[in-house]
């Protein structure tokens, strides 16, 4: 991506000290749940739905600045858009036709923005990234250095001094790891999180002492539908050739045939993997089920006909590790998730820092769902899912939800004679009809997870 200020004739000025005058100010900073990020990508229509615009528009604070990205939005990867339906109910990306200088709305604005949710930052970057010399062009919008003094999202909410700061982080310090099929090397060690996330507290009190700090926790990465929208298709613990409900199909009198994976013992299969599966991958054809599973050659045959009759495709090739999740490393992942939350919660009491349980949030949405809205994928639930199409960030709803919970934390840490309404939450549902999304998934479903991979990085 260019750095947009080259082509910017004219610079924001250097950011001063209580540039809002509201009574009551908001800001945030944190990650792409924190931006407003759906579909693997970031607009305007999303950001208007990210939780923090959410809390700041039922405080009825106008004054509210986001880092504005017009349409068609900047996706992930960098060169895209974000996800959308189009007119058949597919799920596709198109190439960005502009360079994204152009597209962000109030690149001009002479103090930081109130949200400062970057998309794919972790702790580190919290703390120290100043720009997109890493690779994610997203610093470099948001942070808009150096105009900005070569300062860290931190250092820049310092310089607003808002009533209230919300914080979600740590997400992405483990988040990748199951994105990309258990690379547990993504994960960051529990004595860095330790320090980076003590280190952000104390900053934050240091430069914000009047400032009422509100936290919310990590949610389990398995438990979204990126993860495990296929794990209806298990029987015994054993993944089965499913059918377009995403049910295991019953060949004859109780006969199902396990998918064929390069994994053992696998607990999860991405949505990666079910678009592999929809192209065969996965699907054992007559020689692996004679070779394999002992069937004689007739049965075989008779099986492998009746699947490609039913509109499968066996190939007898297997899905690759990047694609599943083993116990073991969905064991590993829950652990580290454990282990962060622990330390938050430590941190929250040393700290006197208000805490939103966004682990238990979660949970509540896949078993009972909340206020009509449900964890499932947009392919099974159209009409009520609280996740975008990406299968990881949240939709409208999904930020409504969110904005709720900090509301909750936030009427009694100000105590306010006149409480702040929660977000209407049935008014967000249903953002994705018409038209409904086929059951199908196409390639594009790859590139969620390249702006939240952290191989080969620090």
């Amino acid at each position: 991506m260019t750095f947009f200020y080259a082509c910017t004739p004219d610079q924001p000025s250097a950011p001063t000290l209580n540039v809002l005058k509201n009574d009551i100010t908001i800001a945030a900073v944190g990650n792409s749940l924190t931006a407003g990020f759906q579909s693997s990508g970031l607009m305007e229509d999303f950001q208007m739905n990210s939780y923090p615009y959410l809390i700041a528009q039922q405080m009825d604070n106008s004054k509210f600045e986001q880092p504005i990205i017009g349409a068609p939005g900047i996706g992930s990867p960098a060169g895209m858009t974000p996800m959308y339906l189009d007119q058949d109910g597919n799920i596709t990306q198109d190439s960005l036709l502009v360079d994204p200088i152009f597209l962000l709305k109030n690149a001009l604005l002479p103090r930081p923005y109130d949200n400062l949710g970057i998309p794919g930052a972790d702790l580190y970057d919290l703390l120290n990234t100043i720009d997109g010399s890493g690779g994610n062009p997203f610093f470099d919008m948001i942070l808009r250095n150096p105009t900005l003094l070569n300062t860290t999202q931190l250092q820049q909410v310092a310089l607003l001094q808002p009533t209230v700061l919300l914080l979600w982080a740590g997400n992405n310090d483990v988040l990748g790891a199951a994105l990309d099929g258990g690379d547990l090397d993504q994960i960051t060690s529990q004595s860095d999180f330790d320090t980076r996330m003590e280190s952000i507290l104390t900053q934050l009190q240091n430069d914000l002492p009047k400032t009422v700090i509100i936290m919310a926790n990590i949610p389990y990465v398995t438990d979204i539908p990126y993860i495990n929208t296929l794990d209806g298709v298990f029987l015994g613990g054993i993944p089965m050739v499913f059918d377009e409900t995403l049910q295991p199909v019953d060949f004859s009198g109780g006969t199902y045939l396990p998918l064929v994976t390069s994994e053992t013992t696998v607990e999860h299969i991405t949505l990666v993997g079910l678009g592999a599966y929809q192209q065969g991958l996965g699907i054992p054809d007559s020689a692996y089920m004679v070779d394999n599973l002992g069937l004689g050659q007739g049965q075989a045959a008779q099986l492998e006909a009746g699947m490609i009759a039913a509109g499968l495709i066996p190939t007898g090739l297997p899905l690759d590790g990047s694609m599943t999740l083993t116990s073991a490393e969905a064991s590993t992942i829950k652990d580290a998730v454990d282990g962060f939350n622990q330390t938050i919660a430590s941190l929250a009491g040393t700290y006197s820092v208000a805490t939103i349980d966004a682990n238990a949030l979660l949970t509540e949405l896949n078993v009972n769902g909340i206020d009509g809205a449900t964890g499932k994928f947009v392919m099974v639930d159209p009409a009520t899912t609280a996740f975008s199409l990406d299968g990881v960030h949240p939709n409208n709803a999904g930020y409504a939800i969110v904005a709720n919970a900090f509301i909750g934390k936030i009427n009694p840490a100000l105590q306010l004679e006149t409480l702040i309404p929660e977000v209407d939450i049935s008014s967000k549902l249903g953002q994705y009809l018409p038209p409904s999304p086929k059951m199908e998934i196409g390639k594009v479903i790859n590139n969620v997870r390249i702006l939240f991979s952290r191989k080969n990085v620090r």
